[in-house]
């Protein structure tokens, strides 16, 4: 596969995972704030660390989507050829 193929691939993934997070983070952000909102007077602190757990855990999975395919992209440029180093011997 060329590098500018693939390359191109890379960029119109990253761009569609980070639109679909643009997209979903205000919808799941109003529901964690409206869980906050709730009246449980005896677990308020377990409802927003749990809330503030549960927004971490939401940036990580979009930011893992990301970095893991960047990760493989950048790893695959680099590669060498298994008989490279045969040729100079």
């Amino acid at each position: 596969m060329s590098i500018v193929r693939v390359g191109s691939i890379m960029a119109i993934y990253a761009f569609i995972v980070i639109v679909i997070y643009i997209v979903l983070s205000s919808p799941f952000d109003d529901i964690m704030t409206d869980f906050e909102n709730l009246n449980l007077t005896n677990s308020d602190t377990e409802v927003e660390g749990g809330s503030s757990y549960g927004r971490l855990v939401f940036d990580m999975i979009f930011a893992l989507a990301v970095i893991i395919p960047m990760l493989w992209f950048i790893i695959w440029c680099f590669r060498r050829e298994p008989d490279w180093g045969e040729r100079f011997r």
